[in-house]
């Protein structure tokens, strides 16, 4: 199994979910509004490099954890429509999951 972990803007966040919901077998996710820290935003207010401004734009946080035969499609739905054109577009990032084991054993 994989854990797949998307950063991205949220305005592209329905667009993803719809493409996502298209995929056969789409196990679902977790979606979470988070707060970014990324190297673009290194300019102050008046253009200058003097003074870096801090800013924490709002992201999209979205996991999912799928078998590895869901990998590929699912990174392409997320390419595919969660980007915008611009550089700061986000980041996917995937790893192998070792174990999961439900909240509530089955009864």
């Amino acid at each position: 199994m994989k854990r797949i972990v998307a950063v991205f803007k949220p305005v592209m966040l329905d667009a993803v979910v719809f493409a996502l919901h298209r995929i056969e077998n789409f196990p679902g996710g977790t979606v979470s509004e988070v707060q970014t820290i990324g190297t673009g935003g290194k300019r102050s207010a008046n253009g200058t490099d003097e003074e870096p401004t801090i800013g924490y734009p709002l992201g999209i946080r979205l996991e999912i954890v799928c078998g590895e035969d869901l990998v590929e499609q699912v990174l392409a739905a997320i390419q595919d429509n969660a980007r915008t054109g611009r550089a700061d577009d986000g980041q996917v990032f995937v790893s192998a999951v070792e174990r999961v084991v439900p909240v509530s054993p089955p009864s």
